[in-house]
């Protein structure tokens, strides 16, 4: 899968949750709002039942009063008349949205006045003395009267809160139920998403990871057919160009004795000595025969002694000399460090001197190799640490070398000097945790 399906996969997958998230906190909302209303439907019902009980209370009052004529009962009458239009005062805030309930409260407070009225004249009448059973029979039959047309009121109202109540649950449940199937097949269609997302990333990784395998596997096989190719120049360089320039000094060593032009023969055999020299040097550089017969400690000590007369550059060698065999492949790689780290230091480190230090430590062996030099730019030591890119051939050439044996490859430098130190393993299949450089 491309790249950019995999940001287009984990961005829908990102949208999808916030989508899930929005719709939650929305349902959470609404189920907020909806137990208000629930609240609201409960409170107006307790609220009518409280009208009803004190218009009740009030008819048993005024009964009492009659009966026994105690100034208390009409100060009682009294407050119970404030306090019941003060609930039917907040009864019609209560139901201000709802047009129905609205109407029904103003005709249970017109039903409410006109039962006080009737109430006031009854107890009036009492008060002047002029009271008769019958007058009061018929106050109580009026009072019966607007007793009904409250009740009746008042039951309306009640079912009306209870229908609104029931529809209010219904429509609750409803969205309940589905904003949870919504925000459910969101949320498991957002997982999928994420997880296509993780398994593409996890493919690409894989096919990375064997694309750099097929790199170093690549640069290993280039590395082997470069030695090769090495080894079969460096033959044929001694046994055909070199076999030839050693016999034409032969020859010319022959002609020595000669007194004819003794000049010309002597200049003929200074130049053919250092054909034969430089061939031998080229052989040893492009494949050196002592590694292959004598292992790597006999050949670096030889490298090295060439090396200084060479270069002037004076070597001092600490090279462990185990009874363990080495893999030829590895005394051959250590070899190529040695070489190149040594040339580095020809033409770049201007370093008088330079240290040797080669140690074999059970299944691991470590090569170093220090000098005294101007050092390395930071920007060189910080691009090798990095990638490894734009470093030059040698350093390149020792970092795969190193890699393609499974060993560590440490570089320090300063103003005073610069030290590679390679670590291997005897055998690749035996790297493990390798020691560090101290």
């Amino acid at each position: 899968m491309p790249r950019f399906d995999h940001r287009l996969t984990f961005a829908s997958a990102i949208f999808l949750l916030l989508v899930c998230g929005s719709t939650l906190g929305w349902m959470l909302n609404r189920i907020y709002y909806g137990e208000e209303w629930v609240r609201h439907t409960y409170n107006v019902q307790l609220l009518i039942a409280e009208i009803e009980s004190d218009l009740n209370r009030t008819g048993r009052v005024r009964q009492t009063y009659l009966e026994t004529g105690g100034s208390q009962y009409l100060q009682e009458i009294t407050q119970s008349r404030a306090k019941l239009f003060e609930k039917v005062a907040e009864l019609r805030t209560m139901v201000h949205d709802n047009p129905d309930e609205q109407e029904a409260s103003e005709r249970l407070e017109e039903a409410a006045k006109g039962r006080f009225l009737t109430l006031e004249d009854s107890l009036r009448l009492f008060q002047s003395g002029k009271s008769t059973l019958e007058a009061q029979n018929a106050f109580t039959q009026d009072l019966i009267r607007w007793s009904q047309q409250t009740s009746a009121i008042i039951r309306t109202m009640q079912e009306e809160e209870s229908n609104l109540l029931t529809r209010r649950q219904v429509v609750t449940k409803s969205l309940f139920t589905a904003v949870v199937a919504i925000s459910a097949l969101t949320y498991f269609l957002a997982l999928f998403l994420l997880w296509d997302y993780y398994r593409g990333l996890t493919h690409e990784l894989a096919q990375r990871k064997r694309a750099e395998s097929n790199a170093l596997s690549l640069s290993a096989q280039l590395l082997r057919a470069q030695d090769q190719e090495r080894r079969k120049i460096a033959r044929d360089l001694h046994d055909g160009l070199g076999q030839s320039l050693v016999a034409a000094k032969m020859i010319a060593d022959m002609l020595h004795d000669r007194p004819q032009d003794q000049e010309r023969i002597e200049e003929l055999s200074g130049i053919l000595q250092d054909a034969v020299s430089s061939t031998r040097s080229i052989s040893h550089l492009l494949h050196p025969p002592l590694v292959d017969e004598l292992g790597f400690v006999s050949a670096a000590r030889s490298y090295v002694e060439g090396f200084s007369s060479r270069t002037g550059i004076k070597v001092n060698c600490e090279l462990d000399d185990g009874e363990q065999k080495l893999p030829r492949d590895l005394e051959l790689t250590l070899f190529r460090v040695l070489q190149e780290a040594l040339t580095n230091i020809q033409r770049h480190s201007k370093s008088p001197s330079a240290d040797v230090q080669f140690r074999v430590q059970g299944k691991t062996v470590m090569l170093k190799i220090q000098d005294q030099g101007v050092g390395l730019p930071t920007s060189l030591l910080q691009k090798f640490e990095s990638d490894g890119r734009d470093v030059g051939v040698g350093l390149a050439g020792i970092r795969e070398r190193v890699r393609e044996r499974k060993g560590v490859l440490e570089l320090r430098s300063n103003g005073k000097g610069t030290l590679i130190a390679a670590t291997f393993p005897v055998s690749p299949e035996s790297a493990g945790v390798l020691p560090s450089v101290n």
